[in-house]
């Protein structure tokens, strides 16, 4: 690539012609050079893809569910939630708001 001084020291580049000519070409050229799989190995693999994705979805389904029986096994244990909602809303109607 030429280069080249300008007043200030600064050196500028000059561009060289048909630079994005050439970069097609040898991308075009290097595409050429590719091989491509194959119809069936394209829908094997896509198959592949797809068994891999849904057996990781059942496997997320099942850690989801036990974790749901978990959560609702430790919250069966706690007080009755309606009843702790109405002594706060009791206690908010008497005044005590610094219950909170």
């Amino acid at each position: 690539m030429a280069v080249e001084k300008v007043k200030d020291g600064k050196e500028k580049k000059n561009k060289e012609p048909g630079k994005a000519r050439r970069w097609f070409k040898d991308f075009f050229s290097e595409l050429k050079k590719v091989t491509w799989p194959k119809f069936t190995e394209v829908l094997k693999q896509t198959g592949i893809v797809l068994l891999v994705t849904v057996c990781f979805l059942l496997v997320m389904m099942l850690f989801d569910t036990l974790f749901g029986f978990l959560y609702r096994y430790l919250i069966s244990g706690l007080a009755d939630p309606t009843a702790a909602t109405q002594a706060v809303m009791s206690a908010l109607r008497l005044g005590g708001g610094g219950l909170l």
